[in-house]
């Protein structure tokens, strides 16, 4: 079957001509030539999740990446980690940088990911995606299926376990006892979970390896109903010493249908899309990062807590219910000093005064600061080159009636460095924990961190 693969970048905008009978893209001219019924689906897939911004005679990604397949055309998106143009020259890196941050954020079953692999005109994110779920699953569920006390309810010609009274109430089948009773099988939640998750997987890869290894695990777990699963089931599985290690599996099986649309046609599938928001990437790599080594990024031990509630902005006048949740994406607490981190998945003019940060987001941080009366905040931002960090000052009034200045710094960390080798990774560390250290105010410790000097911008 052919088919046709097109790599596009983050706020990159595309031309795009319409084309007769196929879908096709020329990389060197970065032009994509569409069908109208292609155009249509894009136009029905981005009123579900808004992903694409589609003009006249352009497109242009947003801030999501993934893919979207529309009968034989394929485009994933990619995030656009390098300046310029250099991001093309770089889509193994972005890529395996991408499933690195994802190996974070949703604990995936990767260990290692060679980039080499990923660097091919051929390459497609779901399928490296499927491959590493896939591949890993493979073993563990041959050697250790889980087994699980299920609760069942039928009609048998012996008594097991409990009757159930409320139906043996008809004279003509006193032969035939209606019990409730438990049975230790392997038709239980996580494992339908993996089958259903196996199942639709299988029906959206073109890689023959992917099919066979999904085909293996499907034919593994046959005695196990194939039957739809919703979030909330998944939710409800409970992780134990016996299953702890499909954890990470299970995880996968909730991104894939958390953020995956399907819509079928006949018997093939007409269009698929894996679509994960960057910001919420970016967010949770951070906080999991810090939350592995806060000694290192801190220069101390630190609390470091994402997605804390601190309480609420307001409150209804007339009910006095609150309203209005304060949530800041990673909350420091160093003894009695209090510390917010708010990530931003967007890129800086460092040359303009205010580095153009939001004002919401600036309100955000306010309210934040003042909430807790913390000692410091900070937007974190992704850049891809080594820049001055700057700061603005909040000023408020305290409960004591004093005055009181708090920093807000505005802080970068390189996500331009290869993840997935000792060095990049390395370099990557170092870029976040000169950040953190300026929050936290930390002396050096025996692997030396260097800082620029903070300058100070008033608002």
């Amino acid at each position: 079957m052919s088919k046709t693969v097109a790599t596009l970048f983050e706020y990159v905008s595309y031309r795009y001509e319409p084309a007769s009978e196929t879908d096709s893209f020329s990389a060197t001219e970065n032009v994509l030539y569409l069908t109208e019924e292609t155009l249509q689906e894009l136009e029905c897939l981005n009123r579900t999740k808004y992903f694409l911004d589609i003009g006249r005679k352009t497109l242009k990604p947003l801030n999501y990446i993934g893919v979207v397949r529309v009968g034989d055309l394929t485009i994933q998106i990619l995030p656009k980690l390098f300046k310029n143009d250099r991001y093309e020259a770089h889509k193994s890196v972005i890529a395996g940088n991408v499933l690195k941050m994802l190996s974070y954020t949703e604990s995936l079953p990767i260990t290692e990911i060679d980039t080499a692999d990923l660097d091919t005109e051929e390459f497609e994110f779901f399928e490296v995606f499927v491959w590493l779920f896939a591949k890993n699953l493979a073993e563990p569920i041959k050697s250790n299926q889980v087994r699980e006390y299920v609760r069942r309810s039928e009609e048998l010609h012996f008594v097991r376990e409990r009757i159930d009274t409320r139906r043996y109430t008809n004279p003509a089948k006193l032969h035939i006892v209606p019990c409730i009773f438990h049975e230790f099988s392997r038709d239980n939640t996580l494992n339908r979970t993996l089958k259903y998750t196996c199942h639709l997987m299988s029906r959206m890869v073109r890689s023959s390896e992917n099919f066979r290894l999904l085909k293996y695990i499907n034919n593994v777990l046959e005695p196990v109903s194939l039957t739809p699963v919703t979030l909330t089931e998944v939710d409800r599985i409970r992780f134990t010493r016996l299953n702890q290690r499909f954890e990470p599996f299970i995880r996968v099986c909730r991104i894939f249908l958390a953020h995956s649309t399907l819509t079928l046609r006949a018997s093939h599938a007409e269009t698929f899309s894996l679509l994960l928001p960057m910001e919420r990437l970016f967010e949770e790599f951070v906080a999991q990062v810090l939350l592995d080594d806060p000694v290192y990024f801190f220069g101390k031990q630190v609390e470091v807590q994402p997605q804390e509630p601190i309480g609420h902005l307001a409150e209804n006048a007339t009910t006095g219910r609150k309203a209005f949740r304060l949530i800041p994406d990673i909350t420091i607490r160093d003894g009695a000093a209090t510390a917010i981190i708010d990530t931003k998945y967007k890129l800086l003019n460092f040359d303009d005064p205010r580095f153009e940060v939001k004002q919401p987001d600036m309100y955000q941080m306010y309210a934040y600061v003042t909430k807790l009366h913390a000692s410091g905040a900070m937007l974190l931002y992704p850049e891809t080159e080594a820049v001055e960090y700057g700061t603005f000052l909040f000023a408020y009034t305290d409960k004591d009636g004093s005055m009181r200045t708090i920093p807000l710094y505005i802080c970068s960390v390189h996500l331009s460095e290869n993840l997935n080798t000792d060095e990049g990774w390395a370099a990557f560390r170092r870029s976040l924990a000169e950040a953190m250290r300026v929050i936290v105010g930390a002396g050096s410790r025996e692997e030396e961190v260097t800082r620029p000097a903070v300058p100070g911008v008033t608002g």
